[in-house]
């Protein structure tokens, strides 16, 4: 097996990284994504990224790309609505471009595999990863294998105040601010929140209580639907989670919850996981 070139991307961060067959991360860029709204900037900045890595392809697999949104069996990406575009002809524009095969899925069902295969979860049957950051991505497997029932976990609604939001759009990093600002606090990122919350700010010490009840509810939602082995958590938000763990473990207690192993290189992990087993699936 040769290198493969593997990318996770997500609403605020490029990342992009040469992985070997044994999971080395050779090497690995990270970039702001920028590209919100603008499918063509999207393409020029993912091209850019991968020619960073000044790969010699003679010596890759393939390209394999984890993304924060709905992917057809054929790669084509229906609308990755942190990014704010639709109808992503990603691998046709890599494949045009580039002498390999382009392999992509969602970034959650990669960072899963990562966990399931090699992490936190390859000594369970059951695994629920969890990544909280501009969004929230979460997937399930089973005897490592991927085995999702329904929508996307971002959709699955919630009610607050008797109103019923997207989970997505009150619990992630993103939706942290839009919440807190339902509540009067006034904060652009979810890092100022968190700051907040470490200082003993009184209003963001109620919002905070009120993300954990929502986010023990979601966990709860799963349990039912998945009933996991284990849960795996990762993700920008998941940085604080001296805050968000041992609270939810507490109002969980019969979860068993833990940080992911490979933490915000699971997507990276996952995807290059992915790229390996559709090369071998081809060759067999």
């Amino acid at each position: 097996m040769k290198n493969v070139i593997s990318l996770d991307i997500g609403g605020t961060n490029f990342r992009i990284a040469l992985v070997s067959p044994d999971y080395e991360l050779v090497k690995v860029e990270r970039k702001e994504n920028k590209c919100y709204g603008n499918v063509e900037m999207f393409y020029s900045e993912v091209i850019s990224l991968i020619d960073s890595l000044g790969a010699d392809f003679n010596d890759i697999e393939c390209i394999s790309i984890g993304v924060p949104g709905r992917v057809r069996k054929n790669g084509m990406i229906d609308a990755l609505p942190n990014i704010g575009i639709n109808n992503v002809n990603l691998k046709g524009v890599l494949e045009n471009k580039y002498p390999v095969p382009v392999y992509i899925a969602n970034d959650a069902e990669m960072g899963l595999l990562a966990e399931a295969v090699k992490g936190n979860g390859k000594c369970y049957d059951g695994v629920y990863f969890i990544t909280i950051s501009t969004g929230v991505g979460g997937a399930f497997a089973y005897k490592g294998k991927v085995k999702n029932y329904g929508k996307e976990i971002g959709h699955i609604p919630m009610t607050l105040n008797g109103v019923n939001y997207d989970f997505e759009s009150i619990c992630s990093g993103r939706g942290l601010v839009h919440m807190s600002h339902m509540f009067g606090l006034s904060i652009e990122r979810a890092s100022e929140f968190f700051t907040l919350v470490r200082g003993g700010n009184k209003l963001a010490l109620e919002i905070y209580n009120i993300w954990l009840t929502l986010f023990s509810e979601f966990l709860q939602y799963t349990k039912k639907i998945y009933n996991p082995d284990i849960y795996t958590f990762t993700g920008g938000v998941f940085k604080n989670k001296d805050l968000i763990l041992p609270k939810l473990k507490e109002m969980n207690p019969t979860l068993n919850m833990v940080e992911c192993y490979y933490s915000e290189d699971a997507g990276l992990v996952g995807s290059a996981a992915y790229g390996f087993s559709q090369r071998e699936e081809e060759r067999q």
